[in-house]
């Protein structure tokens, strides 16, 4: 298997190179007097050596090149015997930069021991073992700081790699914030849009057919259209009031206070009373378990049906029953009507008003269309929780 060298650092290769280069002059001087002219080869091949592990050039065998640097360092120290030691920290200090703690920790101490070793090899004099132990305690007091420094810079490294990996959060972060924002704004606009489309869009289209039944009857009964227009009025201010409801955001506050009957009934007798529709309601259902989105969804697909009733389907009568099934777990929403405009759609699926398709798979309902026995029939499945 291969392993890989980690990057030595501008600090350590430095300092190497100031060693080998200190060493290479005590070499020279020592040579001189000893004439040993072939140590200068082993330390140009601990030069070569260094050189290859500082420049990441060697992929495995580091602890063999460890080894045999750790024996040239011996043997010109053994034979040339003057000022020597700083050769070991090149073994300690590649040691230390490239390897795991304990790893560089054996490098370190076989250092320290080879220092004692080549000092009391002369001779165990005084001298020389006062020699050993400061050059031992030398050794590992730089070894020590390099140790130190080591942990230091993996420490920054690490702050720094949190900091880039902090940095690419706070990005998504924004970006997620920003498209969520997007996401509320597009929601809130929805919201607004399909609320005054059902309240003020029933509103207006109610005051549209009281005010064609007003015109119809303005020559031939002047009292009927005295009584019709009071209606109109009102039925525009609550669609008025309705509508500033909305966009002040009040709307379910106001709904949340009364229940769904409290809510629908006076909606279809207002209905009643402006189209002439005759509308028979029935509402069975608990809503006191229901939420006030619920209610709010419920109250408009009721709305929307009405409204849709009486622009196209040109029927006289309408049955809405809205009903608690599965045990309370359900509520289920039919509108049905004798209108005459969809009899070509005869036992098939009728094509579904967006707004009440929209409204019912927001609470992840079931809805269904449909046009049999010249009856045309709405029915909603919604969950009654929350």
């Amino acid at each position: 298997m291969t392993d890989a060298l980690p990057v030595v650092s501008r600090w350590v290769k430095l300092c190497i190179l100031g060693l080998i280069l200190g060493g290479g002059y005590f070499v020279a001087m020592g040579l001189k007097g000893s004439g040993q002219w072939w140590l200068a080869t082993t330390w140009l091949l601990l030069t070569l050596l260094s050189t290859l592990m500082t420049g990441s050039y060697v992929s495995k065998g580091h602890q063999a090149i460890w080894a045999l640097l750790l024996v040239l360092v011996t043997l010109m120290t053994v034979q040339i015997h003057q000022h020597l030691t700083m050769l070991y920290l090149v073994v300690c200090l590649l040691a230390i930069e490239t390897q795991p703690k304990p790893t560089a920790m054996f490098w370190v101490s076989l250092s320290i021991a080879s220092v004692f070793g080549t000092e009391l090899f002369y001779s165990p004099s005084p001298s020389s073992v006062q020699d050993a132990i400061v050059n031992g305690l030398l050794v590992l007091f730089i070894s020590g700081f390099a140790f130190l420094r080591s942990e230091a810079e993996q420490g920054r490294q690490k702050n720094r790699q949190l900091l880039d990996e902090l940095e690419d959060k706070n990005l998504q972060l924004a970006s997620f914030i920003a498209e969520h924002e997007r996401q509320s704004r597009l929601q809130e606009r929805q919201h607004l849009s399909r609320e005054l489309h059902d309240t003020l869009g029933h509103r207006l289209t109610t005051s549209i057919v009281q005010l064609e039944a007003a015109e119809k009857y303005l020559d031939l009964e002047p009292q009927r259209v005295k009584s019709i227009l009071p209606t109109v009025r009102s039925v525009l201010k609550d669609g008025l009031a309705e509508t500033r409801n909305i966009v002040r955001l009040l709307d379910q506050d106001k709904f949340g206070r009364q229940s769904l009957e409290d809510l629908v009934r006076p909606m279809v007798s207002a209905f009643k009373s402006a189209t002439g529709l005759t509308i028979d309601l029935q509402l069975t259902c608990d809503s006191s378990c229901m939420s006030d989105q619920r209610k709010v969804h419920v109250l408009r697909i009721v709305q929307e049906a009405m409204t849709n009733i009486s622009r196209h389907a040109n029927a006289t009568s309408a049955n809405i029953n809205i009903s608690s099934v599965k045990a309370g777990s359900a509520i289920e929403v039919l509108v049905e009507d004798n209108g005459v405009r969809l009899d070509n759609f005869q036992g098939q699926p009728l094509p579904c008003v967006k707004s009440i398709e929209s409204r019912v798979a927001e609470l992840n309902g079931e809805l269904t269309f449909t046009r049999e026995d010249g009856v045309t029939r709405l029915r909603v499945l919604v969950p009654a929780g929350i």
